[in-house]
């Protein structure tokens, strides 16, 4: 797979290594996501809790999809300013799997809610302080995923879009979206393979390549359909 952009991303020195030039993934439509701009994200994402909703919290599922291969992340808010926004974070690898059943993206990363039901088997203390044990969360894989698979969960803010400012000022201010993020900057890249990410992003556009191509030529007549498929006229079917 060849992949066009003037950026760069932890995966894509393997183009070089696994050269394909019938797959191109154009991602100039890309941005890079740092670590300030995930912050900010959070910050609009974040949600109070507790009696007369006081306090922050602290940690957020982030789901990544790639084609049909799915990435599950739990961030943990570790450092706040004096706003309560967030300054600084980690992000743990809670599971990974794939679903052909649901339709694939080229990447997708959200922050996501699971339902109710699912989330209250998670907490360590959901009366005290909403925190999800590490432990609690991998030994429940399968109802996590199960949740997602099944659309059981919501998404409170998605990574794909996102405005640059170039310039200008009022009515005159030059605004760009994009819609790739970049995962190098992020934390993201630490905690998945490269060549999990690449595979799957070829699977991507040869699944989007082989969905648009004909497996019949146009504008045949029906005997000339008979001998593609074939078959003899004068052999293969009885005459009266």
């Amino acid at each position: 797979m060849r992949i066009i952009d003037k950026n760069n991303d932890f995966y894509d020195y393997l183009q070089n290594m696994y050269p394909d030039r019938s797959l191109t993934f154009d991602r100039t439509d890309s941005y890079l996501l740092t670590k300030e701009i995930m912050c900010e994200e959070l910050s609009y994402a974040r949600r109070r809790y507790g009696i007369g909703a006081r306090d922050y919290e602290n940690q957020m599922f982030l789901l990544l999809q790639i084609c049909n291969t799915f990435w599950l992340f739990l961030v943990n808010i570790t450092k706040e300013n004096e706003y309560n926004r967030p300054t600084d974070y980690t992000i743990e690898l809670i599971t990974t799997w794939k679903n052909y059943s649901k339709p694939r993206s080229v990447i997708d990363l959200d922050v996501i809610d699971l339902d109710w039901t699912v989330e209250k088997m998670l907490f360590k203390n959901r009366h005290k302080d909403r925190a999800y044990d590490m432990e609690r969360l991998k030994d429940r894989v399968d109802t996590i995923t199960q949740a997602i698979d099944s659309n059981n969960f919501k998404y409170r803010t998605s990574f794909n879009e996102h405005t640059i400012i170039k310039g200008g000022y009022g009515d005159n201010l030059v605004k760009i979206e994009k819609h790739i993020p970049l995962l190098k900057a992020c934390g993201i890249a630490s905690l998945i393979d490269p060549l999990d990410v690449f595979l799957s992003l070829e699977e991507y556009f040869s699944l989007e390549k082989s969905s648009i191509e004909r497996t019949e030529s146009v504008g045949l007549t029906d005997t000339e359909k008979i001998g593609n498929h074939g078959f003899d006229t004068k052999t293969s079917f009885r005459g009266k």
